[in-house]
């Protein structure tokens, strides 16, 4: 049961909101002032959201959000006042208020405005969940290409030693390490260690991978275990392994064949195990021909090599991917639930997209934070991706196969022949026949919309 504290120094209207939220099935407490209520929120833990008044003795409304602000951290708090402006109402949103609401307020307003907010938390609390675990686990794809990948990522996870990821920036390499972290997991909670290697200065490049003993050099002011040591049995994730300093190499190809290390100034060997994944969009052999990195190291590092295709050669996964971060957003941004126009999604599909995943995902997040609308149109699009040709698609003679096999003189037609026959078999029902299909009700719709069909 949620837990409102009241918040006011009219004990008539500490009555009136009590009644009124007890009756839709909440807990509620009240203080007459902000310091009561400090002392209530010091004592029960259970408190979900604040409502208080404005002006109030001892302690007045803005006072009381500051303090709260600072001790805690993420504890929804509605203002309500007879003395509303629009300067007041604009303090206490700066302030970190949810919403304001000036007296005398619509019974059902003050309603609806709890009840979204708990709707919010919860679903952001469910998306947050639900994205952690795709980090660590999944994959969002929908094409061939990342299928195969994907069942190549299953069948090495539990035995590979050292692998290799390479494909450009962008392209989702350390989504990849922490999926095969997560089937090489399972059930078991293993820690997943990150180093970016052309983050690292090369001066401190040793010792923060290796570790070191107090006193090994000026400034180790104490022991340091190393990113090595801290991901002992679980994953320890090289990006921009093209990027590692010369003078390293040797001892992570020590790392790799004999499973040890030697932190500094301990002239000790140390057993780790750990699985190590490296990633790159350097082309290495050029760098071995260069000098700039160890044949040798190559080799050990390379025992299994996954390319991840950039995001232009795998164009049916732009539209979950789309849709994910456009839900994920939404939700985080408390934004209420947000769609993709035909035409805005068309485009998306047909841009080059030369940042990949990674730019996909900053123009889906521009779009939600800039647009009020509900419905994210191509004004919406950033001018690159409106003005841009569109990119050019291989032939695909799978595709070509199955359409004239079918009697289909495009790809339009037999899409639409397969939406038509998932909602026959349904009865019309857009949801099942959705599931049908293995997509979102949303992308459904979008369809229906693009073929002009209609459910029922």
């Amino acid at each position: 049961m949620k837990r409102i504290l009241i918040v006011d120094d009219e004990l008539n209207m500490q009555t009136v909101l009590r009644i009124l939220f007890e009756a839709k099935g909440y807990a509620v407490s009240s203080a007459s002032n902000g310091r009561e209520a400090l002392d209530i929120l010091s004592s029960r833990a259970d408190i979900s959201l604040v409502i208080s008044d404005l002006k109030m003795p001892v302690m007045d409304g803005i006072t009381l959000l500051e303090e709260i602000n600072k001790r805690y951290e993420g504890l929804p708090f509605i203002l309500i006042s007879a003395f509303g402006t629009i300067e007041r109402a604009v303090e206490a949103m700066k302030l970190g208020a949810v919403d304001f609401i000036t007296k005398p307020f619509n019974k059902e307003l003050i309603i609806h405005t709890v009840e979204r907010l708990f709707q919010m938390d919860l679903l952001k609390k469910e998306n947050r969940a639900l994205r952690e675990h795709i980090k660590e686990h999944d994959l969002i794809f929908r094409s061939s290409k990342m299928r195969q990948i994907y069942e190549k990522l299953q069948r090495i996870a539990q035995n590979a030693s050292s692998i290799l990821l390479t494909g450009e920036s962008g392209s989702g390499k350390e989504v990849f390490a922490r999926t095969l972290h997560g089937l090489y997991q399972k059930e078991k909670i293993l820690p997943f260690v990150s180093v970016n290697c052309s983050a690292v200065p090369e001066s401190l490049f040793e010792s923060e991978l290796f570790g070191y003993r107090k006193g090994a050099f000026t400034g180790a002011e104490s022991d340091f275990q190393g990113k090595v040591r801290l991901a002992e049995g679980g994953t320890l994730f090289l990006d921009e392994i093209g990027d590692l300093p010369l003078q390293v190499q040797p001892k992570l190809l020590r790392l790799i064949e004999n499973r040890t290390i030697e932190p500094l100034g301990t002239g000790m060997q140390v057993d780790v195990q750990a699985k190590i994944i490296c990633a790159t969009n350097k082309n290495l052999e050029e760098l071995v021909a260069r000098g700039q990195f160890r044949r040798d190291l190559l080799y050990r590092i390379n025992t299994f090599h996954i390319e991840l295709p950039p995001l232009r050669d795998r164009r049916s996964d732009i539209e979950p991917l789309a849709q994910y971060f456009l839900d994920s957003f939404a939700v985080d941004l408390g934004t209420g639930e947000k769609n993709f126009s035909a035409e805005a999604l068309s485009l998306l599909e047909s841009y080059s997209w030369p940042g990949n995943v990674r730019e996909l995902r900053n123009v889906i997040e521009r779009m939600v934070v800039l647009s009020d609308s509900s419905i994210l149109d191509t004004s919406d699009l950033p001018e690159v991706i409106r003005t841009s040709p569109p990119h050019p698609v291989h032939s695909c003679s799978a595709v070509d196969i199955v359409s004239e096999r079918e009697g289909f003189s495009t790809l339009n037609e037999m899409e639409r022949r397969v939406l038509i026959d998932a909602l026959d078999s349904c009865d019309g029902n857009i949801s099942a026949a959705a599931r049908k299909l293995g997509i979102t009700r949303n992308t459904m719709r979008y369809r229906l919309k693009k073929y002009q069909l209609d459910g029922g």
